[in-house]
């Protein structure tokens, strides 16, 4: 019989519950998953956070047992390059990060993802795509043909890469944005909502409209 893989989630929020739903909808499919609970730097008194238990802050993730493994869910637009600095920095090991791929979801056999990446429903990978670590794409994002999403890369809701476009670490593509064939956006840089990005953003940058301007 195979063993139930036992999934924390490093982050009590809404972003959070969307993985736990992810999880459950796995679960429901047929995969052996569950969601053991969270860690959460802003705790208070209470045991459980919506019917799943809080099992203490993030530093505390040694204390869990050694088959435990996680997925981050603290990424926040504005605040990447801190939040990131904040995962990469409590030590777990590479084998204990997994990731959630959402079963209604089209992935092409040649694309690579990485480990504590968050993928959901509806999304499309196209051939060659590359996903690196602690990414997040959001329900209904289209990924080119070989595109590239750096470390800590978000991409929103019904957002598009065009073909050969990359994410650099930490860049946020808003929801409904386009990214236009072989455009990058920079490292830590934002792109808002429905932007459609022509030219290459440079790190820290931060754009918005069609075509879309620095701000």
């Amino acid at each position: 019989m195979m063993k139930t893989q036992r999934i924390v989630i490093l982050g009590a929020g809404g972003d959070g519950l969307v993985i736990a739903g992810a999880v459950e909808n796995l679960a429901r499919s047929g995969k052996e998953v569950m969601v053991a609970g969270f860690l959460d730097d802003s705790q208070n008194e209470e045991a459980f956070f919506e019917g799943y238990p809080l099992l203490g802050t993030l530093d505390e993730w040694g204390f869990l047992d050694s088959d435990i493994q996680f997925i981050p869910a603290i990424q926040k637009v504005g605040d990447m390059a801190r939040r990131a600095t904040r995962i990469e920095g409590l030590g777990i090991p590479t084998e204990r990060w997994t990731s959630i791929i959402h079963p209604q979801t089209m992935i092409s056999d040649t694309a690579q993802i990485g480990r504590g990446v968050y993928i959901a429903a509806f999304c499309t990978l196209q051939p060659r795509c590359r996903i690196h670590d602690f990414s997040s794409l959001r329900a209904g994002a289209a990924l080119g043909h070989d595109t590239t999403v750096s470390r800590h890369g978000y991409i929103g809701p019904n957002a598009v890469m065009c073909g050969r476009s990359a994410l650099g670490v930490g860049a946020h593509l808003g929801p409904g944005a386009v990214l236009l064939d072989g455009r990058c956006l920079g490292d830590y840089a934002i792109a808002g909502i429905n932007a459609g990005i022509t030219k290459d953003v440079p790190p820290y940058g931060v754009v918005m409209g069609n075509p879309a301007k620095r701000t």
